[in-house]
């Protein structure tokens, strides 16, 4: 964390607009770079590898079965994302540096042969017609996939950031230029350029990990000890990733919004292109929530609790609370004021953007809708985050139960009351969660040192 605040900081302190540009297209760089470097080459690999499969069905098939891959095995890591990183960041702080490599090993390989048992028992069961080589396939890249989540997550938590981006980036451009070549093997030779490039993803990352991170054990399952980990985390990262996928499967396998992909997998032509786009309109939003919270709310954490351990004047612990309070709002009015600039600049050039990619103008009414959705998405992301750094664990599953019911609930009732309300569910859910979020968190900081000195 202190590197990254400290270059960003660096950049800052010449006050000029060019370091602010600066410091925010660094921030965006490593806040949105791995989720938008997977994205856009995933998109650009619709529109380029058409020319070299014998079918545009076969570039369809592949990207939906790639999203497939991604929300499952994001869902089912999602038990183990939150609770491994608070499990090793609790270790470092206890200086026992030696049990955080093979714990995270463990922990991963968990992941991955769980993994793989449930791809392969899917696979044999719904993939039977595509051939041994596809399901091979198939089960590879999800089990590598979840134990690249894990130790991704991981790193992003200790603010490995820039290696995070170089990793992501060179992994997809070798999926993207091995699968220029392996495209004339349609289906089959986009899933091993995928694999390839997942494969080089998770041991670059794995690498990175086992070269910062000395031990003289292996592999250690330290985590399995109830009093050293927090239940509540295990299922809060579940239902996170739950809700952030629910209504999407929802439209996936409800007949009259989907068609039949492959097997048992399906897509909707109505939902997934719009929403699609409305994730990639949030980069700013999530540019300016990474620049405020690494420059400006971990330094005023810090500082504050800090004084409450080291045993401050009572007035300097107020002031240093009352300037973190103020920073965390700032976090979450500068993250609302960008993104909302940026959703205006969306609404203006909606149609420009559309013909350019050429898409049909029949999906912005719903791209709109989708928009305030990632919108909400954005802040609830926010308020959870720094919840997080409070340690409110109790709120932070509340709200993802919360979340991933309502978006379930409210999805299927949209779908039911007809075309005109597809999405409103999605931007309904995430309303209640960010409305209760906000006062969940105003409460705890209008009590902050009561909660913080209860808590010694």
């Amino acid at each position: 964390m202190a590197g990254i605040s400290f270059e960003l900081r660096k950049v800052l302190r010449e006050r000029t607009l060019g370091s602010i540009v600066k410091a925010f297209g660094y921030s965006a760089v490593l806040s949105a770079g791995p989720y938008l470097i997977s994205i856009l080459t995933l998109a650009l690999s619709f529109y380029v590898l058409r020319q070299f499969v014998s079918s545009d069905k076969i570039v369809i098939q592949f990207g939906v079965i790639v999203t497939y891959l991604t929300a499952f095995s994001l869902i089912l890591t999602g038990f183990s994302q939150l609770m491994i990183t608070r499990f090793l960041a609790d270790r470092i702080f206890e200086k026992k540096y030696e049990v955080v490599l093979p714990n995270l090993i463990g922990n991963m390989l968990l992941n991955m042969i769980l993994a793989f048992i449930i791809s392969l028992i899917f696979s044999v069961i719904f993939f039977k017609e595509q051939g041994a080589v596809f399901i091979i396939l198939y089960v590879l890249i999800f089990t590598i996939m979840c134990g690249l989540w894990i130790v991704n997550v991981v790193l992003t938590g200790f603010k490995s950031y820039k290696f995070i981006v170089f990793s992501f980036a060179t992994a997809y451009i070798t999926f993207f230029l091995l699968a220029l070549y392996m495209a004339r093997y349609d289906l089959t030779g986009l899933m091993f350029s995928f694999f390839i490039g997942q494969a080089v993803l998770f041991f670059l990352l794995l690498g990175y990990f086992i070269r910062t991170h000395y031990s003289d054990k292996i592999i250690s399952f330290d985590f399995f000890d109830r009093h050293k980990i927090y239940i509540s985390l295990i299922f809060s990262g579940f239902f996170y990733n739950l809700g952030i996928w629910i209504d999407k499967f929802i439209f996936w396998f409800y007949p009259d919004t989907s068609i039949q992909i492959l097997g048992p997998i399906r897509a909707s032509i109505v939902y997934d292109i719009p929403m699609f786009l409305a994730y990639i309109a949030i980069a700013p939003g999530m540019a300016v929530f990474f620049l405020k919270l690494e420059t400006e709310f971990a330094d005023y954490y810090d500082r504050y609790y800090r004084a409450v351990r080291e045993g401050a004047t009572l007035n300097k612990i107020y002031q240093f609370g009352d300037d973190m309070i103020l920073s965390a709002r700032s976090v979450i009015f500068d993250t609302l004021r960008i993104q909302g600039i940026a959703f205006v600049f969306f609404l203006i050039f909606d149609t420009f953007l559309f013909k350019i990619f050429k898409l049909s103008l029949l999906y912005i009414p719903l791209f709109h809708v989708l928009m305030v959705g990632t919108y909400l998405q954005l802040i609830f992301m926010t308020l959870l985050a720094i919840l997080n750094y409070f340690d409110r664990r109790r709120e932070v599953l509340y709200l993802s139960i919360l979340f991933a019911v309502s978006n379930a609930v409210f999805t299927y009732a949209s779908i039911l009351l007809g075309p005109y309300f597809y999405g409103y569910g999605y931007v309904l859910s995430l309303f209640i969660s960010d409305l209760l979020a906000i006062i969940l968190l105003r409460r705890f900081l209008d009590e902050i040192h009561y909660q913080t000195f209860m808590l010694i």
